[in-house]
């Protein structure tokens, strides 16, 4: 074993040490390599954060070329005339809701 792997072993996997602000920092540093005490590889992470703001600006290039498309939801005539009956009739009074409601908030004490 050479000496980073055994320095990252010993360091993440101390209890005197964890959650203490050197444990963090050697975290932050030793990212790149190796695999740490939650059990992924942490240059997995960034890769995955990375793709997912890339498709999301490919999709929106997308949309804008060839024109966004509303999305259409095709129901039955009972559906549709359940949705609108409980959309149209007011909500059922709740006593814990009110409690809830009623309270003071902390920030304003």
């Amino acid at each position: 074993m050479d000496f980073p792997v055994f320095l990252n072993k010993w360091i993440v996997g101390n209890r005197y040490l964890r959650y203490h602000p050197i444990w963090y920092w050697f975290r932050l540093i030793n990212h790149r390599y190796y695999r740490l005490d939650d059990r992924f590889l942490y240059q997995d992470f960034w890769n995955s954060i990375n793709e997912g703001q890339t498709q999301m600006v490919e999709d929106a290039k997308w949309l804008e070329y060839f024109g966004a498309k509303p999305e259409t939801i095709i129901l039955p005539k009972e559906d549709f005339d359940f949705l609108v009956e409980k959309l149209n009739e007011p909500p059922k009074y709740n006593e814990n809701l009110a409690k809830l409601l009623s309270r003071k908030v902390p920030w304003n004490e």
